[in-house]
């Protein structure tokens, strides 16, 4: 999955892998669906949105050091309120082993 921008909202942050111009284009609705990037830990089954990146860089340490990933990464769909969005960051990452 290629993450290609951060959404900062009133409450957490999101990495989504649709670009800056295409999220500004979506703002124009007072609600827009992003395909967002989550981590789940072993305890919960609630997914995490705002660790999802941090999440992922240390499943990558724990792989570089022969170990199991410590966190399940993923990606689903959210729905974003426009109103409750403060930033909107531009970022170019692929996080390797999770399905497009």
């Amino acid at each position: 999955m290629k993450i290609k921008s951060i959404i900062k909202t009133t409450k957490c942050i999101y990495a989504v892998s649709d670009d800056v111009d295409t999220i500004f284009n979506k703002m124009n609705e007072p609600y827009f669906f992003a395909d967002t990037l989550f981590s789940k830990g072993e305890k919960s089954d609630l997914p995490r949105f705002s660790r999802a990146l941090a999440d992922a860089e240390s499943n990558y340490f724990y792989k570089n050091h022969d170990g199991e990933p410590a966190y399940v990464i993923g990606h689903m769909q959210v729905i974003f309120n426009t109103s409750k969005i403060e930033t909107v960051y531009p970022m170019d990452r692929d996080i390797s082993g999770v399905e497009e």
